[in-house]
């Protein structure tokens, strides 16, 4: 990696002494990896050409995590995954830091403070694009260039960086389809390239004067960590979010789902892709099979990188072209489905920043689709909010799915769609809650993503769902879990009932109401009859 892509030089560094070696810091977000990460090979080649000292930083941010609702999931994947990091750093001889800021106002003094105690001339960073970040840098950029202090950040978060795919006339795509077709061809006639961090040379594994709320060994770091976690906990369960939810449970499912660190993402990427890409996009929407990759909650702390993950697939496209020979065409969505469809879900990941970057006012609560937005009398019951996030609504497939996230800090991309449309469309709830109430509790939340997902299911955001197409989730039930097994997983007691009246509405009326051998089962009936809210919210909708 050259040194000036896209970095900005300066001439600092020619009032230090010749005799005071150059000391260098890369400040880790989340891009917890080694691996491919964009602004770490960068500042290492830099250090070595330079023959520079270089240290790393990580701030642990839980009262600014609070404020973003991050879920204790995933703060406890990022508490695991740096004790992981600093070793993998250490083998490159350098020495991360982990220090707590409670917030990034704290962040802006304690690295400016860093900087100067340590002498320090240049720092680099990789971007991110969420407006509480983008105010951050921004305002720290400022105050390091008062003492002329390089920070310098690269784009790593997606695989091609935002704006870098738009329009004839260099504006941002609103529809999906035509963006991934040239986000697509973009990539093929690229030289996407994976960044390799060289161990430096001449580093004396220099220890960052720092406060005593910091460790830099493994051991003190993961103590540290397990006491922001610790005390993270303690706050969630005074939240009304997570009266209902055991977070002891929570906590270690995940942790049994998704061990930390980029050689567990590494090698979940490699089994999808020997093992389960070739079905991905049939098997992608039955719930009960655990054929998807499982890689979003390492994408989204940065445990791998999502330019690994795509040139991955397309080798595997390579193959599937020396095996077809000349009836291949890459190109064609028609053909490896598998692969393609794959792709395409990296590609909606890289859509969804681009369109953050496009819209930062989506940061701020607001809609894609103002206008669509303003006009739905949108709902703020509590009852049926509450009957949502507990999983108790009497739609199997959604309570299910409902209490699948509640007990593992995760839940299936199809049953986000069938869920978050419940709640907007059956139940005319705003997004809003929806939103917020899925970032307190995936391990894999992030705000682009999710933000898009939801304003996608409420018909108010970029390339949505038109507000006629409604997901029916009695026969989304009987279409991905036709026997029943994922709904009877996580609702045992509708073990006794057949799929066949689980995945119809009418007869689950009648089963739970009136029939003597399913009387006395604990569930509730449907809170909401789905063919009537259907018709009120597509006439919410229709209204001028």
């Amino acid at each position: 990696m050259s040194k000036t892509a896209g970095a900005i030089e300066s001439d600092a560094n020619s009032n230090v002494e010749d005799n005071h070696q150059l000391h260098y810091l890369m400040w880790f977000r989340l891009d917890l990896r080694v691996h491919d990460n964009t602004a770490l090979a960068a500042i290492c080649e830099r250090a070595n050409e330079d023959n520079a000292q270089l240290s790393a930083v990580f701030f642990l941010t839980p009262e600014q995590w609070q404020t973003h609702d991050m879920s204790l999931t995933q703060l406890d994947h990022i508490a695991r995954t740096l004790p992981i990091l600093a070793e993998k750093l250490n083998r490159l001889n350098i020495i991360l830091t982990v220090q707590i800021c409670p917030s990034f106002t704290d962040c802006i003094a304690t690295l400016s403070a860093l900087c100067e105690e340590n002498n320090i001339s240049c720092v680099m960073a990789n971007h991110e694009y969420e407006g509480n970040e983008i105010a951050r840098d921004e305002q720290l950029t400022k105050q390091l260039l008062e003492t002329d202090i390089e920070f310098i950040r690269w784009h790593d978060q997606c695989i091609l960086p935002p704006q870098s795919i738009t329009t004839n006339d260099d504006s941002m795509y609103q529809v999906f389809t035509p963006f991934y077709k040239k986000w697509r061809h973009t990539l093929e006639v690229s030289d996407i390239q994976i960044h390799t961090a060289p161990g430096i040379t001449n580093n004396e594994k220099v220890h960052l004067t720092s406060s005593e709320i910091s460790a830099n060994t493994t051991q003190d770091i993961e103590a540290l960590c397990n006491k922001t976690v610790h005390d993270y906990q303690q706050y969630l369960q005074t939240h009304k979010s997570y009266q209902h939810i055991d977070t002891d449970k929570q906590i270690s499912q995940a942790r049994t789902a998704y061990p930390a660190g980029e050689a567990e993402a590494c090698h979940r990427l490699e089994h999808f892709i020997a093992d389960d890409i070739n079905n991905y996009d049939v098997s992608r929407d039955v719930p009960s099979l655990h054929a998807t990759s499982q890689l979003s909650a390492y994408l989204t702390i940065g445990a791998i990188s999502p330019r690994l993950c795509y040139l991955q697939a397309t080798k595997a496209l390579g193959e599937l072209h020396r095996n077809d020979g000349d009836n291949f065409d890459s190109s064609d969505s028609s053909d490896n489905n598998d692969i393609n469809r794959w792709i395409s879900e990296l590609a909606w990941r890289d859509f969804y920043r681009h369109v953050l970057d496009y819209k930062p006012e989506l940061i701020r609560h607001q809609a894609y689709k103002h206008e669509t937005d303003k006009k739905i009398n949108w709902s703020y019951d509590e009852d049926a909010f509450a009957a949502w996030c507990e999983g108790k609504t009497g739609v199997p497939l959604v309570d299910a799915a409902m209490r699948c996230l509640n007990t593992t800090g995760f839940m299936h991309n199809r049953l986000r769609m069938v869920t978050a449309m419940f709640l907007t469309k059956d139940l005319l709830i705003d997004w809003r809650l929806g939103e917020r109430y899925f970032m307190q509790q995936l391990i894999d939340g992030d705000f682009a993503s999710n933000n898009g997902g939801w304003q996608w299911s409420a018909s108010t955001g970029t390339d949505s769902a038109p507000y006629f197409r409604i997901m029916n989730p009695f026969s989304q039930a009987k279409t991905h879990d036709f026997d029943g097994i994922f709904i009877k997983t996580w609702l045992p007691e509708l073990k006794p009932i057949p799929s066949s009246i689980l995945h119809s509405e009418d007869k689950m009326r009648k089963a739970l109401n009136k029939n003597d051998t399913f009387a006395n089962i604990d569930y509730p009936v449907p809170i909401v009859e789905h063919k009537l809210a259907r018709q009120l919210a597509i006439a919410e909708f229709k209204k001028e």
